[in-house]
């Protein structure tokens, strides 16, 4: 959206109206939500359509979705919105605020020595932590504007900073064999159910040699139902060993995967209409990486 050409004429208005009707997937209750009519509100809808040259809706009498480029545009609508409050706060001299985002505790043991550099070289500034269970933390659409993740987001939209690398571990039923015997390798969880969280993991069966992959796989959305999954018994998982510090569970172990790729733990902020805080926050992450590596070497 920061590119679109003035000639395209889209205005807030546009932009407002396409979240209501996103949120709501219903015009009438949009258009309640706005407090205008519904005739008026279909007609800004139908403006920013023809504007931006494609169908964002697909409607019928009983239902509204959004199409494929309606999906693509939300997340940068919101991420619009979201800087233009942001600058009326700081016009306004509102308190500056930077939302930093993590996916879960994996990245626990980076965030909090970067966020208190940051906070007493700022003091001025109000940061806010927050979860999102997705694989940006919330960055995509301006819910965040920096993000701790396990692994490499490998989109282009995102610059990254690698604070460490992670050896591999599995989480394995208590009474599992597994638990008491030799060094763990990939091999020895190739028969084995493998449980992957599916919206923030770092686990995929690429891992495996394509002759040696699991066959069954147990899907979950979060690290809550990833660690019941395994202590129920219904498969095993791999994770950062961080995970293994920061989540402890009585019928859980953690071993070591000798021969796993390590994983690496980055913060990400957007390429394009970063927060003017993000260089800050930045400069502190690089300073406590260097400052780990020398306590660690």
């Amino acid at each position: 959206m920061s590119e679109m050409p003035a000639e395209h004429g889209v205005e807030m208005r546009h932009l407002r109206a396409f979240v209501a009707v996103a949120r709501e997937r219903n015009f009438t209750r949009a258009a309640q939500h706005l407090q205008i009519t519904q005739p008026a509100l279909s007609r800004t809808v139908a403006s920013l359509e023809r504007l931006v040259g494609t169908a964002l809706f697909a409607r019928n009498r009983r239902t509204v979705a959004l199409t494929a480029a309606g999906q693509r545009f939300l997340p940068h609508v919101h991420r619009t919105l979201a800087v233009l409050d942001e600058a009326v706060d700081a016009a306004t001299g509102g308190p500056p605020v930077l939302r930093v985002g993590f996916t879960w505790g994996s990245t626990a043991e980076y965030t909090a020595p970067i966020v208190r550099d940051f906070e007493r070289s700022h003091p001025q500034v109000t940061v806010e932590i927050r979860r999102y269970d997705d694989t940006v933390a919330g960055l995509d659409d301006g819910r965040t504007h920096v993000g701790f993740l396990p692994g490499d987001p490998a989109d282009p939209r995102f610059a990254t900073l690698v604070l460490a690398d992670e050896p591999r571990v599995v989480a394995l039923p208590a009474d599992h064999p597994l638990v008491s015997g030799d060094d763990v390798v990939l091999a020895d969880l190739a028969s084995e159910t493998i449980v992957i969280n599916v919206v923030s993991g770092t686990t995929t069966l690429e891992l495996w040699e394509p002759t040696r992959r699991p066959d069954t796989v147990v899907r979950v959305r979060n690290v809550d139902e990833w660690m019941e999954a395994i202590a129920a018994g219904r498969g095993v998982g791999l994770t950062p060993a961080s995970t293994g510090r920061l989540y402890t569970h009585p019928q859980i172990r953690y071993r070591l995967v000798a021969d796993s790729p390590r994983v690496p733990i980055t913060l990400a902020w957007p390429r394009l209409a970063a927060h003017p805080l993000v260089a800050a926050f930045v400069a502190s992450a690089e300073r406590m990486r260097h400052r780990r590596d020398h306590d660690t070497a």
